[in-house]
């Protein structure tokens, strides 16, 4: 057998059916290998003697005729109907019945959107007015970490970076690894060197930023479970840690940007 896929149903059929052909090997022991059944590989066998590879196409098993079709005489009625008062199908329904033609609502409704006469409804869509509240320097800054691309020497390193969402005053610093006293280290840096007094962090559900899916699971005491190193610290600063919901980046979207704009301006253009 070719070891290449069929480029279409026919084609496959075919190689089924080749063998036989050939006189190589018998309908019965070609079904035994064959996923398809001993009837199909007959029919297919009686299809290709007859019309060659066309017959082994696919054809639709709709059926040509229907016994309870509507009459053609009655399609062309409610079509002109339509045209003439564009009544809807319950009131063509009602017409036709009139005339002495008794049909159903929904067979009505059926011969209209065949024919594209049905109603196109605008939806009405809602505009939300979305207030933004104007943010003072250092209210919130967002905090994340971006992988550095390309391991370097064998070591893969990590970039911290910061952004005031007001000011858009922005912070980054390389480190060896991303774990909870790196993400300290760098929130203590932050607040040293930021040129004003900042309020509240944001961040992602980062093992290195909250035990929100980790440490709560895992205390004896659900209610009261432990605080996470970089909450502890949060907390002995004197400001808020605020998580962003899980696999909406979006909410962090302005240190996410500027991790965008790294890539692009600065790793996409340098190698190490």
């Amino acid at each position: 057998m070719p070891k290449t896929m069929p480029n279409s149903t026919a084609e496959e059929k075919y190689r089924w059916i080749k063998p036989i052909l050939a006189g190589d090997i018998a309908i019965k022991n070609m079904a035994k290998v064959c996923p398809f059944s001993e009837r199909a590989i007959k029919y297919w066998l009686s299809d290709f003697r007859k019309n060659g590879l066309t017959g082994l196409e696919n054809r639709s098993t709709r059926p040509k005729t229907h016994p309870k079709e509507t009459p053609i005489r009655i399609k062309e009625r409610i079509v002109e109907l339509r045209n003439e008062n564009k009544k809807c199908a319950f009131k063509l329904v009602d017409d036709l019945a009139q005339e002495g033609i008794k049909i159903n609502t929904r067979t009505v409704g059926k011969i209209l959107k065949i024919n594209g006469l049905t109603r196109k409804y605008r939806v009405r869509r809602i505009k939300y007015k979305y207030i933004k509240v104007p943010l003072k320097a250092g209210e919130l800054v967002e905090i994340d970490i971006k992988y550095v691309p390309n391991k370097i020497k064998g070591k893969q390193y990590y970039q911290f970076t910061v952004i005031d969402c007001a000011t858009r005053w922005r912070y980054l610093e390389i480190y060896e690894d991303m774990s909870n006293s790196s993400a300290i280290d760098f929130l203590l840096k932050v607040i040293r060197l930021a040129p004003f007094k900042i309020k509240a962090v944001k961040t992602d559900n980062g093992s290195c930023f909250t035990n929100r899916y980790t440490g709560y699971l895992k205390s004896t005491d659900p209610f009261n479970p432990r605080l996470h190193a970089f909450d502890k610290a949060c907390l002995k600063l004197n400001f808020e840690h605020y998580l962003i919901d899980p696999g909406k980046p979006a909410q962090n979207g302005k240190v996410e940007r500027s991790h965008r704009s790294d890539q692009e301006t600065f790793y996409d253009q340098v190698s190490f």
